[in-house]
């Protein structure tokens, strides 16, 4: 990707395949810039493959280990009955306590909570975060999102 636009401090961490990609590596890309959900999800597609969905507890624990202590970030979940922007059929939910709660009928973006245990918060989309990226082949891709 070109950083000549932006200032990124990029992140790498490559991890074993945990189902989400056919006999491949995924590489998670922490992104330091602030953007709203809608583009940094553009920004993750045109740069690598989409924002980070998450199958599992282990692929949670290894953006875990990419994103600093206390960064909210933006991932690729979304309020459509929570559908990851990749497809995914994933049913792996994890909330914070209080979330998902549609604070005023507008949180519709998740961002995980590197405060709280990488936890999940719903958020409005244009709320400006940082964001996880993921490089790999998707198993699934709706057009669209």
């Amino acid at each position: 990707p070109d950083s000549s636009h932006l200032k990124m401090h990029l992140r790498l961490y490559t991890a074993l395949e945990y189902g989400l990609f056919s006999g491949l590596t995924m590489t998670f890309v922490y992104i330091d810039n602030l953007m709203t959900w809608t583009e940094a999800q553009t920004y993750c597609r045109l740069h690598y493959t989409d924002l980070a969905s998450v199958r599992n507890m282990p692929e949670n624990q290894k953006i875990d280990e990419v994103v600093p202590a206390g960064v909210k970030v933006w991932i690729g979940l979304f309020r459509d009955s929570w559908k990851w922007t990749n497809g995914s059929n994933s049913s792996l939910r994890y909330w914070t306590i209080i979330e998902p709660n549609n604070l005023m009928g507008h949180e519709s973006c998740v961002a995980a909570n590197f405060l709280l245990n990488a936890k999940w918060e719903d958020w409005t989309c244009d709320s400006m975060k940082e964001f996880v990226c993921y490089i790999g082949k998707p198993c699934f891709r709706k057009s669209g999102l």
